[in-house]
């Protein structure tokens, strides 16, 4: 009898080490893979909308018409869920009220349209359909394996973190985001130790098959001082009132759209909406498409290499562009934009004041703009202090924490909830 109960007892102890460490191992590296061909195949309809602009600048919007039909059309006939849009959102509304069930046509349709959207010059980002294809992989998998509801749902957001950190390059960064994206004043605590295991194992993955590149510039050494912490405190106000014009930008965007499609077919309204994307492209191609290159090119500027009247006019179109991207059928993600919005507040700061070194500013702005925006406190200081070196930190967390707590509750992120408390009603 104790021989069994000893034996029952070992096996139970082994399924969960097999469940929480050798399982997340396994997810990371499917998932590392999966981002490996999610990448490859964005840049191979990004080298195709590339060679049709380039032999005519004009058929800019026929690319971006492709953007959002392509995007529309691939999740109306592959995906069960027919909603456009945001795949951090999806991956938030199917955490909380869906207990990470994600169908793998799901999982297919949405990020390959998003490949779609963001290839052909929608304005969106990766690290979306990267948080989804990592959570649906994830979700396919524990429920082929017939895990409980609480572990498919907990291996769930550990699969989302492995996406992002395989695509973002950013191991601890990827692992926060994931953890405090459901929750507007909370974070996921008890998935770290699996998210950690899965994301860092589809990190290494990643940088195995793609390179450690990422889009920011190398570590520099700062001494924080007085007036930089006063720098600190204007550019989070800033940021504050930026990140409210883009969710209000956003959400109008979607109003519009939702009233727009009561009296007009979709791929009407669709069709207009990238001729409008291309025509913004054919005045500032930098506000459309991943905008990984851009802000690649603030973060290592001088001060005024970039005119002001330029800085402003793309600030404004990219909350633009995106919203009407993501609104009008197109697919991708709302942090790289967040960032890129960010980024080029900070060039604008610094360019006015003729502050020195400008990254400074361009790196608080964005961690300023993303913690307003998304509600992820912990996450835009740790992108800053693993990117740009533990100097960053002391200003980064007094622009990112004004930001976060004078824009309150609003969030781009309708399904987030506000606490673990607010989750009680949904259960």
């Amino acid at each position: 009898m104790r021989s069994r109960q000893a034996l029952r007892l070992r096996r139970e102890s082994f399924l969960e080490l097999a469940k929480y460490w050798l399982l997340p191992i396994i997810l990371g590296l499917v998932i590392g893979l999966s981002i490996f061909l999610l990448v490859n195949i964005y840049k191979m309809l990004n080298s195709a909308s590339l060679l049709i602009v380039n032999w005519n600048p004009l058929l800019l919007l026929a690319s971006t018409t492709i953007a959002l039909l392509g995007g529309y059309l691939t999740i109306r006939l592959l995906a069960e869920s027919k909603e456009c849009g945001c795949g951090t959102e999806l991956v938030i509304e199917r955490y909380h009220f869906k207990s990470g069930f994600v169908s793998l046509r799901d999982t297919i349709g949405k990020t390959l349209a998003s490949a779609i959207t963001i290839g052909f010059g929608g304005s969106a980002g990766l690290e979306g359909p990267s948080l989804l294809l990592g959570g649906g992989i994830s979700s396919f998998i524990t429920r082929r394996l017939r895990l409980s509801q609480k572990d498919v749902k907990t291996l769930f957001l550990c699969g989302a973190a492995a996406g992002f950190s395989a695509i973002f390059k950013a191991p601890l960064t990827g692992i926060l985001f994931a953890l405090e994206i459901p929750y507007k004043r909370d974070v996921e605590t008890e998935v770290f130790v699996p998210a950690s295991i899965a994301s860092i194992t589809a990190y290494f993955t990643s940088a195995i098959t793609l390179g450690t590149e990422t889009i920011f510039p190398t570590p520099t050494f700062l001494m924080p001082t007085l007036p930089i912490l006063v720098h600190a405190i204007f550019l989070g106000i800033l940021a504050a009132l930026v990140a409210l014009a883009f969710m209000e930008t956003f959400e109008r965007t979607k109003a519009i759209s939702k009233r727009l499609l009561g009296e007009f077919p979709m791929w009407v309204t669709t069709t207009i909406a990238g001729l409008l994307l291309g025509v913004m492209g054919l005045l500032y191609p930098e506000a459309l498409g991943l905008g990984y290159d851009f802000i690649h090119k603030i973060t290592i500027t001088k001060l005024g290499e970039f005119g002001l009247a330029t800085l402003t006019a793309l600030l404004i179109l990219k909350m633009i562009a995106t919203s009407i991207t993501l609104n009008f059928g197109g697919s991708g993600g709302l942090f790289i934009p967040s960032l890129y919005i960010g980024g080029t507040l900070g060039l604008i700061y610094a360019q006015i004041l003729n502050l020195e070194p400008p990254v400074l500013c361009v790196m608080l702005a964005m961690a300023a703009v993303l913690a307003a925006t998304s509600k992820s406190l912990l996450t835009s200081i740790t992108l800053v202090a693993e990117t740009m070196g533990p100097s960053f930190i002391i200003p980064t967390v007094v622009s990112a924490a004004v930001s976060y707590f004078l824009t309150g509750t609003r969030s781009l992120y309708w399904s987030q909830l506000l606490n673990k408390l607010s989750r009680q009603g949904f259960t």
